[in-house]
């Protein structure tokens, strides 16, 4: 891999992230974050093939902005308490 990132050309630029968390969580339970990809994940992508980069963008922002707002009482328990449904007006997405 490191030979293919590189070759004259490539404009592939690998960074390496740390595994650090300013807030130590249990191992035992998943990271907010983690639940909401998950939550995410089953209700989009888990047996779903979507045709286009754009199809697949629209299901997962329509999925975090109207749908979890929708039925927060129904996923909210899949969640957490953490994240709180925020005005699209009051926000900007870049994708």
């Amino acid at each position: 891999m490191q030979a293919w990132l590189l070759r004259p050309g490539c404009r592939i630029k690998l960074h390496c992230i740390p595994t650090y968390s300013a807030h130590p969580w249990p191992a035992s339970r998943p990271k907010p974050i983690e639940r909401l990809w998950g939550l995410m994940h089953r209700h989009i992508t888990h047996d779903k093939c979507h045709e286009t980069f754009r199809g697949f963008r629209d299901a997962i922002l329509t999925f975090l902005r109207e749908e979890v707002a929708r039925n927060w009482r129904l996923y909210c328990d899949e969640g957490t308490d953490n994240f709180r449904i925020i005005s699209p007006k009051d926000s900007r997405i870049l994708t």
